[in-house]
């Protein structure tokens, strides 16, 4: 899948826009086009609509500017709906984004086991790939980390695993960046050999680390010791109990590091 628009979510409660700096660089780099996407809540009266909308319209007017400026071609929308998260989903698939960039910060534990969070909502359904930026700041590293799960003989998983090596290669001709892999196991009698590995994601094995722990244990702690600027993970269950779990698991590597954090599905 080649990156040819990115749809940059605007956060209309927040003054700094990380996501939005993100994408235009991305957008530099790669020559995707931008969607500057907002979505409003549908409350209050008709004045205050107005008003909120209006403050909106010079926002995305101005970060249009900046792309122009930089020679990024950009497109803005505002939209209304009492479930904005959703609504992105819908817009993403209006406008045939490539990827999804949103703002993404840390949430406690109790929060996310309260209710669904917009993050959870959007690995769920987003019809393409999601970039959840946290702190922006440039990618001095310039290391990528990405997750795969090679035990696993079904369909899917494989199909997933080939997507995530692909995007971590295609990271890392369009960043200059250094790509890693790292495979969580539990079953000692089961664990997967790194030479297989390396020929697999077609990287040398100094950049394979193979982890007896669970997943997000596992991602974490390489993530850390690497100082890693972008995680790759990926989600297959969509529904019930399954997507439940790893929404968890991505939502833990979501509030315990720094680092962004791309979803694919």
């Amino acid at each position: 899948m080649s990156l040819n628009k990115i749809l940059v979510v605007i956060d209309p409660t927040e003054d700094k826009q990380p996501a939005f700096e993100r994408g235009l660089d991305s957008a530099r780099l790669t020559g995707a086009r931008l969607h500057l996407y907002v979505c409003l809540e549908t409350k209050g009266d008709e004045a205050s609509r107005k008003i909120e909308g209006g403050r909106m319209d010079a926002i995305l007017e101005a970060f249009a500017n900046r792309c122009e400026a930089d020679g990024v071609e950009a497109y803005t929308e505002i939209d209304w709906a009492q479930d904005w998260s959703s609504q992105v989903v819908t817009a993403a698939a209006r406008c045939s984004a490539s990827m999804i960039f949103k703002n993404s910060f840390s949430h406690a534990a109790v929060d996310r086991e309260l209710r669904p969070t917009s993050d959870w909502t959007l690995m769920r359904l987003s019809p393409c790939p999601i970039l959840m930026v946290k702190n922006f700041g440039d990618w001095k590293h310039r290391r990528v980390l990405a997750a795969i799960y090679c035990q696993s003989t079904d369909d899917a998983h494989i199909k997933l695993n080939n997507q995530i090596i692909s995007f971590a290669q295609r990271f890392t001709d369009a960043y200059g960046s250094d790509a890693h892999f790292v495979n969580a196991y539990q079953d000692k009698n089961h664990k997967p050999e790194f030479e297989q590995l390396a020929r697999i994601c077609g990287t040398p094995l100094e950049h394979i680390h193979v982890v007896e722990d669970t997943p997000a244990s596992a991602i974490s702690k390489v993530a850390e010791e690497l100082s890693v600027d972008l995680i790759i993970i990926g989600t297959v269950g969509r529904t019930g109990i399954k997507a439940r779990m790893i929404g968890n698991t991505s939502e833990r590597i979501l509030d315990h590091m720094q680092a962004d954090v791309l979803v694919l599905n």
